[in-house]
């Protein structure tokens, strides 16, 4: 027996009057309540947004609540008899109680849990002062408790084939005619395409392995000037390969109804990246929503697309010219750049990204000649993805 179990048990019976026994007993009162404080044992603090739930012997959730600021909770209950109480809370193991086999409730008594809860590890490489992430150590101690707290939803999000099918709609740039590519004129060769396909569960339309993100960065260069930008997907951030290659920290909302994950790479990394704020509801310890944008894309854009880009105005300006051609540093913002996902459960206890929208960018110029002179200015310029999960279609 846990020391959890054991400190429930003995608050129960000593309290309460509730014997955990397996025998049923039959309902006696439909307007029973459960009420308690959820207590830290030892210190006696009260644990604050605690997620209690009641749950019957077929795992049924009767009902649930939060603890307030006293650790104190009130459980209706739809009929007396047999069951268990689970306590989860962001930072903290996962609880579920021995089986209560209740009694009484009389409504005048408080029920007072004392919870072991234990803040888990973190492995002691990540709090290190060596350590190279611009958070202290308590930062990042409480980061990776959140951290550890949502990463089995996030893993659970990953491509399968047990999800079945997903019909989704996705909205996508283009190419159309032959524009010249590198005007600003060129952003008419795209055109935004919407279109409504089923695809396979396993399919990941987002984004990269894990290994190859972390070996190759979130942007790849495909032929020329095609580039293919991935997003930071559940399977991605639960990922070993994320963890050991970002520094977390634990970011506030302004309402206080979501808990805030912050993620940016490590000092020192010059491949495409992401940084942002994992959105994380902390009554299921579910992720809601990740909003990112992409770092260190100067990089990449000038090794990648610039030369290409001077390639083709050099074949296009004449021998004449061509000597006094001089092009500028690429011009623009990198924070207009990256995306959000938002999350969804879905039955079988599993997640996936129901909605996204992604914008990547594409290089054109602005040039300017005057007396034999040209002035090129290598600018971006955004291309948006959208999509949307409609249905999932089981196997």
């Amino acid at each position: 027996m846990t020391a959890w179990n054991a400190t429930l048990r003995a608050v129960l019976v000593a309290g309460f009057g509730v014997g955990l026994s397996a025998a049923p007993l039959a309902a006696q009162e439909s307007d029973a309540y459960l009420r308690g404080l959820l207590l830290t044992q030892g210190s006696g603090r009260p644990v604050q947004g605690a997620h209690i739930k009641l749950i019957d012997p077929d795992e049924v959730v009767l009902s649930e609540v939060l603890s307030d600021e006293r650790g104190a909770f009130k459980l209706p209950m739809p009929a007396l008899g047999i069951y268990r109480l689970q306590v989860t809370r962001i930072g903290y193991q996962f609880w579920t109680s021995d089986t209560l086999h209740i009694a009484s409730a009389p409504e005048s008594r408080e029920l007072r849990l004392e919870v072991p809860v234990q803040p888990i590890p973190l492995p002691e490489m990540s709090v290190s002062e060596r350590n190279t992430c611009p958070t202290t150590p308590e930062e990042r101690q409480r980061a990776f408790e959140i951290y550890q707290s949502v990463q089995p939803a996030l893993a659970s999000s990953s491509p399968s084939a047990d999800l079945g099918n997903l019909l989704v709609r996705m909205v996508r740039p283009v190419i159309v005619g032959k524009y010249d590519y590198w005007r600003r004129g060129g952003g008419r060769r795209f055109q935004q395409d919407t279109t409504t396909v089923v695809v396979p569960g396993s399919l990941n339309l987002l984004s990269a392995p894990p290994t190859h993100l972390a070996t190759h960065g979130y942007a790849d260069i495909i032929q020329d000037t095609l580039t293919t930008f991935y997003a930071p997907t559940g399977e991605a951030l639960a990922s070993p390969e994320f963890l050991s290659m970002h520094c977390l920290r634990p970011v506030a909302s302004a309402d206080q109804a979501s808990v805030g994950l912050g993620f940016e790479p490590k000092p020192g990394r010059q491949l495409v990246d992401v940084k942002g704020v994992l959105w994380i509801d902390p009554i299921t310890n579910g992720p809601e929503r990740v909003e990112f944008q992409y770092t260190s894309l100067r990089p990449f854009l000038r090794l990648h697309l610039l030369p290409v880009l001077k390639a083709y105005v050099l074949s296009r300006t004449s021998d004449e010219i061509r000597a006094g051609t001089r092009f500028r540093a690429i011009e623009f913002d990198e924070s207009e750049y990256g995306g959000v996902l938002y999350f969804e459960r879905i039955p079988g206890d599993q997640w996936l990204i129901r909605e996204w929208s992604l914008n990547s960018p594409t290089l054109y110029r602005r040039a300017v000649t005057e007396r034999r002179k040209k002035t090129v200015w290598p600018l971006t310029s955004p291309l948006t993805t959208r999509g949307v999960v409609l249905a999932v279609i089981p196997r």
